[in-house]
């Protein structure tokens, strides 16, 4: 009954084991099918690397007693399946430091976790295999390690009804526990067929392990990734959204970012421009765009906030380049494409409806009094044959700006004149040119510095 136990419960282990930490690697690779992919293939390796060299380990551990060699495998496995979660993010970090856009970083992540410990849980079936063929050549021994090879897939069948609540309710599980309580389950139940030194052994690993988790908690372990992990896999964010949100190490921080908006303030500009030199000053960071917004409020003069703040109040966050181009990532909502908002139309109660389809860029340009914030990425649609003007598109629409005519915003231009300050929008239409249309005029007072 042990053997077949043992065969059961490794085959559960193994695909819990795979579903739980592909799921923990949706924040950093998004939760698209080629990562499942990627945790099939991996999956599919360590039981073919396992059924291959499991008569192999099953010499070299058990060399005194090969009953010993699938428990011990089955206890070595599950440890370093513990260890492998733990380790988890860093190894993900260390991979995409080297290349975030390398596209197969998802499947060398995985292999780099799941590899040994993998191997060997899957190692412990033809080690039992090995163990019974040396007792008996008859042919009711190889029918015995049919059904072993039988129970295993039979329990990783288990494994997947196992890992279904953490699949379709990750706003109720805590993934990194059950992802800990698969191998450490796993190691325990493998310590129940080991001798006297074994039961010692194995238990005071798995107690090492649990000191580690809870005295210096993985990053898999933290409410900010738990929250990554459901908007991932909720809301399909891109690959690598996570990561490249959390891995700059010149990130700016609120306080910093308002520090810098006060000491703008102190200068004697209108808050529009000064929040252009604002910009322009970040250098290499990124900020968040929660940060950015409280910043700007104490910048921008409460006429010019109903048309700016709804714009920026749709960021996640900012990344500056330092060379006046700036990556900006839009807020996600779930069922809801893309984000909507709304800025004051020309006549009074009017609105204008926008919407970020996508993520965008942000060029800001100096031209003498004027500066211009371009907006892209732009593509270019050819013209058709009764239309005069290629169209031009970015990620920012204004919608239904003529009957069922929707516009791409190109930029905006603040012009700054002696007496006042002008803003205008720079839009193509589906079906025409490029119009530039005055938004307000803010008038400065006599010094020809603060605007009113």
């Amino acid at each position: 009954m042990g053997p077949r136990l043992l065969c059961f419960a490794g085959g559960a282990a193994l695909s819990a084991y795979f579903l739980h930490l592909g799921l923990l690697l949706t924040p950093f690779f998004g939760a698209s099918a080629f990562l499942w992919a990627c945790v099939l293939a991996a999956y599919l390796l360590c039981i073919a690397a396992g059924y291959g060299v499991g008569d192999i380990l099953a010499r070299f551990v058990g060399a005194r007693n090969l009953e010993q060699a699938a428990p011990r495998l089955g206890a070595a496995g599950g440890v370093l399946a513990i260890l492998s979660t733990y380790l988890a993010p860093e190894i993900c970090r260390a991979i995409l430091d080297q290349n975030p856009g390398w596209n197969m970083a998802p499947i060398a992540s995985l292999l780099a976790c799941t590899l040994l410990p993998g191997t060997l849980i899957a190692a412990a079936v033809p080690s039992e295999v090995r163990a019974r063929l040396e007792k008996s050549e008859t042919k009711a021994s190889d029918q015995s390690a049919l059904r072993l090879t039988g129970l295993v897939a039979l329990g990783g069948v288990v494994g997947v009804v196992i890992s279904a609540r953490a699949l379709l309710a990750l706003d109720e599980v805590d993934v990194w526990i059950r992802a800990y309580l698969v191998g450490g389950l796993f190691a325990l139940l493998s310590t129940f067929f080991l001798g006297k030194i074994g039961r010692v052994f194995v238990p005071a690993l798995l107690v090492v392990c649990g000191a580690l988790i809870g005295l210096k908690p993985s990053e898999i372990q933290s409410q900010q990734f738990a929250v990554a992990l459901e908007d991932t896999w909720r809301q399909h964010q891109g690959g690598s959204a996570y990561y490249l949100r959390t891995a700059d190490t010149d990130r700016l921080s609120a306080e910093e970012l308002a520090k810098r908006a006060i000491q703008a303030a102190e200068r004697e500009k209108p808050g529009v421009i000064m929040t252009c030199e604002m910009l322009e000053a970040l250098g290499a960071v990124s900020v968040t765009g929660d940060g950015l917004c409280r910043s700007l409020d104490l910048l921008l003069q409460p006429e010019s906030k109903p048309f700016l703040m709804p714009l920026f109040e749709q960021l996640d966050s900012v990344r500056s380049d330092g060379k006046g181009v700036f990556h900006c990532t839009i807020k996600r909502r779930r069922g809801v494409e893309g984000a909507p908002f709304k800025l004051p139309g020309e006549k009074p109660g009017e609105v204008v409806d926008f919407w970020f389809r996508d993520d965008f860029t942000i060029r800001m340009i100096k031209e003498g009094n004027v500066r211009k914030m371009e907006f892209g990425p732009v593509t270019t649609v050819r013209a058709g044959v009764f239309e005069l003007n290629d169209t031009r598109q970015t990620p920012l629409r204004v919608q239904n700006v003529a009957l069922w005519v929707d516009a791409s915003l190109l930029g905006i231009v603040i012009e700054d004149h002696a007496d006042q300050v002008v803003i205008k929008v720079v839009a193509q239409g589906e079906i025409g040119d490029v119009k530039t249309v005055d938004v307000m005029a803010m008038p400065k007072d006599r010094k020809g510095q603060k605007a009113h």
